[in-house]
């Protein structure tokens, strides 16, 4: 979107306060993110009271409620659903004209980019979008009703981009999609995710690339000889798995069980020794009993990960688990939520002790505030965002995007601590 209007003339800023159009990106995945949205859109109502800038509501809310989001939330001028985006021209032009324009259009057949981007986030490690859309349809999720089916971005589109970033000075690329490894499932012509991932290395750069978000059946044995092969592709592979007893995977519409979770798992731990593995898991899921979650700590327990994230099953009117009257608690829910944190901590606690005394190479990210001789980055290890940091001690200055090889000398269940930085000219191959 920034791309887009800052290709048509519109000044970008990001100071609200002086401002004349502000656009808020919401999210409507669960509950939590629809309040956030709803709050974030009252403060700047308030916070710009004064000088009165027209407010825009974009994304995923106005997919779901569409003209509700104007007519409920005061101050809102205008609302532009994620499918609408190439109409930004059109949007703009009724805005300025003194309406109120909501856009909500269903989604195109195929991806649509509308222009290049303007990156709000730190030039050295950028996310980079392969597809759109979902066609898993869990039975908890409104993506694919939001978002559209799975659609495949153009695979030149992609290693274009992605070498556009590497010279404007990227050191680590994350690719994201709804599900990476659905990548090429809609389009014959298209390479899958191995094929993309093969053309992007082809690039003849110096970086690291990250593989997010994908399903446990899709992750075939090529996917996982080139990442166990290949060291431009970091040592890491983020799987929401959503749960582990048969029956609430079978209750969420998931595809997989949890014979076919063990199996990966070993799979991938025999197969790349040192992979550092992610997941998401879902508790208070309607149906779940104390055994079903029993099932789960036991399954992390057994198949530890080095990240782990949950969050409680949030009803989303319109999926098929909406209906279901063998809701959990919310008491309960939260409880089991702080029961399995409480367990991952530790469990990380104890599977980080791997890295203490070696010597990883770390992505520097910035210096930490006031402090002296303290800076924050990551190892290949630790996703951006998502999971933990390394703080590195050095007297020696290092620029945000710099790569250097320390010592790593503490370890926590989520942070790392590093000494004897060096600074490395390249990465390690």
């Amino acid at each position: 979107m920034l791309g887009y209007l800052a290709g048509n003339g519109y000044i970008l800023t990001d100071d609200y306060l002086s401002a004349d159009v502000i656009f808020i990106n919401t999210c409507a995945f669960i509950e939590d993110a629809r309040q956030e949205s709803v709050n974030t859109i009252l403060e700047m109502v308030q916070q710009t009271r004064a000088k009165r800038p027209r407010i825009i509501a974009a994304g995923c809310l106005v997919e779901v409620f569409g003209n509700q989001v104007l007519e409920s939330i005061p101050g809102v001028d205008g609302a532009i659903g994620v499918h609408s985006y190439r109409e930004l021209d059109r949007f703009m032009a009724q805005l300025f004209a003194g309406e109120r324009p909501v856009f909500k259009n269903p989604p195109s057949e195929t991806y649509h980019s509308l222009s290049s981007r303007v990156l709000t986030s730190p030039e050295h490690s950028v996310n980079v979008k392969i597809a759109d859309g979902c066609n898993n349809r869990c039975h908890y999720c409104m993506i694919p009703s939001i978002r559209g089916p799975y659609r495949s971005r153009e695979p030149r589109a992609i290693v274009n981009e992605i070498n556009d970033l590497l010279v404007r000075g990227a050191a680590e690329i994350n690719l994201i999609a709804q599900d990476t490894t659905a990548y090429g499932i809609d389009q014959p012509g298209y390479p899958d995710l191995s094929g993309l991932l093969e053309q992007i290395l082809a690039l003849d750069h110096d970086f690291s690339l990250r593989i997010m978000y994908t399903y446990p059946s899709r992750i075939d044995e090529r996917l996982i000889e080139l990442i166990g092969t290949e060291n431009r592709i970091c040592k890491y592979l983020d799987i929401p798995i959503q749960h582990s007893s048969d029956r609430i995977l079978e209750l969420m519409g998931r595809h997989y069980g949890r014979e076919e979770l063990q199996s990966l798992f070993e799979k991938l731990r025999r197969r790349i020794p040192e992979l550092a593995l992610r997941t998401t898991v879902m508790v208070g899921y309607p149906g779940e009993r104390s055994r079903h979650f029993q099932e789960l700590l036991g399954f992390i327990e057994k198949y530890p990960f080095e990240s782990l994230g949950s969050f409680i099953y949030s009803q989303q009117e319109g999926t098929p688990a909406a209906g279901s009257e063998a809701l959990v608690p919310t008491r309960v829910s939260r409880n089991r939520q702080r029961a399995l944190m409480l367990k991952q901590k530790r469990i990380a606690r104890k599977v980080n002790q791997k890295y203490s005394g070696t010597r990883l190479p770390i992505l520097v990210e910035g210096k930490a505030g006031s402090i002296r001789n303290l800076y924050y980055g990551r190892t290949e290890y630790q996703a951006p965002e998502v999971d933990g940091i390394t703080w590195i001690r050095s007297a020696e200055e290092f620029k945000p995007g710099s790569r250097v090889s320390a010592v790593i000398k503490a370890v926590g269940p989520y942070n790392l601590l590093a000494v004897k930085p060096v600074l490395l000219d390249r990465m390690p191959r």
